[in-house]
């Protein structure tokens, strides 16, 4: 098991920090993205991508928050490194509620008891200075991440004799961190636990233009989206027995263009299931990243949606320094029912740096608007 963790830390640092003059951090787990939807864009995808209802896509932008709407939980259970090292898992839950307008963000009991995220390592061996084993201990890591966010101009420009509409949206979040660490990053450190924060920030832009066809039975919908999210503004640290190290902190970017067309009440396409919508869409995708001096990293994707449905994912990412390229690939399956229970299922896959592995995750989403049940009683 000394192994196992030796491996991970090593890998983790290498992967994500091969600059020489670059720091080393603790709590590199909280750069990782729990949702499955958002990784099969590009790994780091996700920062502008407000047509999810999932919770944990929030992890990218909390002012995402302010597009979700209803009750939401989301929940995930994935193998780390599965298949070359065995026993490590990255476990999340968290529930949010939203109206279109604001959102809130709390985190839940994930599928190791914990509430939040949760990289679970497993059982550690614990060496003195001289190499004796001393004791064994259950290693883990936890972000218990609480976010909100808030839509703060909403305007629509209505163009004169045409049902042809434009809007825009800003929004903005906030998020914090809860950290707590059970590792022993050098023979100085004891197994007990240590805590620490982080606070961030998001602002996202959101443009849409209606253009209506076939005598305003048919809609085109075409939206642009760009937001940014300032990680750890505070650069705050960990403060070990062996010293203080810090936690990630960074910027990340991303950009979306979606095309959407509904067929309209003239079009000869039925659904023959009541949850199919008559739409069909295309989004690209793209995001980069950047935590302190370190190169910056990028991802992009794209995703084609069947009657708001079915969902299929494709996308690339390029972190050069740290030797991780690949590619990502996903799907995702929605089911609208009434439009008051939405269920949501995530699929993705890719791949850690030079070990060429294959990683899978997994996510499921369930959502109820309270509103709509209410106004039904």
């Amino acid at each position: 098991m000394k192994f196992k963790i030796f491996l991970l830390a090593i890998l983790l640092i290498l992967t994500a920090h091969n600059d020489a003059d670059a720091e080393d951090y603790v709590g590199l787990f909280t750069t990782f993205n729990p949702s499955a939807e958002t990784i099969a864009f590009g790994n780091q995808s996700g920062t502008a991508y407000i047509w999810g209802n999932n919770p944990l896509n929030s992890w990218s932008n909390p002012a995402l928050l302010a597009y979700n709407n209803g009750v939401s939980w989301g929940w995930s259970h994935d193998p780390w490194l599965d298949g070359f090292v065995d026993g490590i898992y990255m476990n999340s839950s968290y529930v949010s509620y939203a109206n279109r307008n604001i959102g809130l963000l709390l985190p839940m009991f994930n599928a190791s008891g914990n509430l939040g995220t949760t990289c679970d390592y497993g059982m550690q061996e614990a060496y003195d200075a001289n190499g004796h084993l001393v004791s064994k201990f259950h290693s883990y890591e936890i972000c218990s991440r609480f976010a909100v966010g808030k839509k703060l101009l909403n305007v629509n420009f209505a163009q004169d004799n045409s049902l042809n509409n434009n809007s825009l949206m800003v929004s903005a979040g906030y998020d914090f961190r809860y950290i707590t660490s059970r590792l022993r990053w050098t023979p100085e450190d004891s197994s007990e636990t240590v805590h620490g924060s982080m606070h961030g920030i998001g602002f996202l832009g959101h443009f849409t233009h209606d253009h209506w066809i076939n005598n305003s039975k048919s809609l085109l919908k075409i939206e642009l989206a760009s937001g940014i999210y300032l990680m750890n503004l505070f650069k705050n640290e960990m403060h070990y027995k062996s010293g203080d190290y810090p936690l990630p902190y960074g910027t990340r970017l991303g950009f979306t263009g979606k095309v959407s067309y509904y067929f309209g009440t003239n079009s000869n396409i039925s659904m023959p299931v009541s949850f199919l919508q008559s739409n069909v869409s295309l989004c690209l995708l793209y995001d980069t990243a950047k935590y302190a001096d370190n190169p910056s990293t990028w991802g992009q994707g794209y995703e084609f949606g069947l009657f708001e449905t079915i969902f299929l994912r494709w996308g690339e990412y390029h972190d050069k320094e740290g030797h991780i390229e690949g590619n990502t690939s996903g799907i995702g399956v929605k089911f609208n029912i009434n439009d008051v229970v939405h269920f949501e299922y995530n699929y993705a896959t890719f791949s850690i740096g030079s070990l060429d592995t294959a990683e899978r995750k997994d996510d499921l989403m369930i959502s109820v608007d309270l509103m709509k049940v209410l106004k039904k009683k």
